[in-house]
């Protein structure tokens, strides 16, 4: 019994260092934690001041950009006025444009096409002012799609093409066949390798004689097949003829 007694006794002092010992740490977790919860407070403050910063500057950003888009749509608006007014053609010009010049000169436009263009005119002379300037937005758009050549029968029948981005010109020799318009045609081709998959070949012709527009309008089939077979169907090529244009003024 003497030994019991004295065991216990030894086991007291032990027990009371383990419960100051197992109550510290309690107390540093616990001073931690709340070091950790004052953390996370300050950094959500922080954030939310932060956002609170951000959402202000996007509301100031959208308020300034409506404005724009507001002051952008006036500008559209008056452009597309004043673009819409060259639209108002009348109808004795729009026909001379179209029509043949001639009662010998065939048109290279069908009736159904005149119709159609006469169509457009007017709807772009009475569309709103922003619906033209998307139009032409549209238009543009698409050639950036297309590469564009532009070809031109001189009044002595020599073949004046503008070709690439930087409009490059290219004035040939006299062209009296089919196969003359051929080899100059290829010649440019090889001079202006095509930066685009898609080419629209746009043609037209002045006082020149009926020699010379057949050679262009006859040669066009033949040098189209050729020149998507030499693309190896990676390219594609289109032409239309709007006939009777006065010489332009080359750049």
């Amino acid at each position: 019994m003497i030994n019991s007694r004295r065991l216990t006794f030894q086991l007291t002092p032990l027990l009371d260092l383990l419960m100051i010992v197992i109550f510290a740490q309690y107390m540093e977790v616990r001073i931690s934690a709340l070091q950790e919860v004052e953390r996370a407070t300050a950094e959500r403050q922080t954030a939310s001041e932060e956002n609170d910063s951000l959402r202000q500057q996007v509301d100031n950003w959208e308020s300034q950009q409506r404005i724009i888009d507001k002051k952008q749509h006036r500008e559209r608006e008056q452009l597309g006025q004043i673009i819409g007014e060259l639209f108002q053609i009348p109808e004795s010009t729009l026909n001379r444009i179209v029509q043949p010049r001639s009662k010998n000169e065939s048109s290279v436009l069908s009736p159904a096409d005149i119709a159609d263009l006469k169509a457009q005119f007017q709807h772009l002379a009475n569309t709103r002012g922003e619906r033209v300037v998307d139009h032409l937005l549209t238009f543009n758009e698409m050639r950036k799609k297309f590469d564009v050549w532009e070809f031109y029968l001189d009044d002595d029948g020599a073949l004046s093409i503008t070709i690439g981005q930087d409009r490059q010109q290219v004035k040939s020799k006299v062209i009296e066949t089919p196969e003359a318009f051929f080899d100059v045609v290829l010649q440019v081709r090889k001079q202006f390798p095509p930066a685009k998959n898609s080419i629209l070949i746009l043609c037209s012709y002045g006082n020149c004689r009926l020699l010379n527009r057949l050679a262009m309008t006859r040669g066009l089939p033949a040098i189209a097949e050729r020149l998507k077979s030499d693309g190896r169907g990676t390219q594609s090529f289109e032409y239309a003829i709007f006939g009777y244009r006065p010489a332009p003024d080359l750049e």
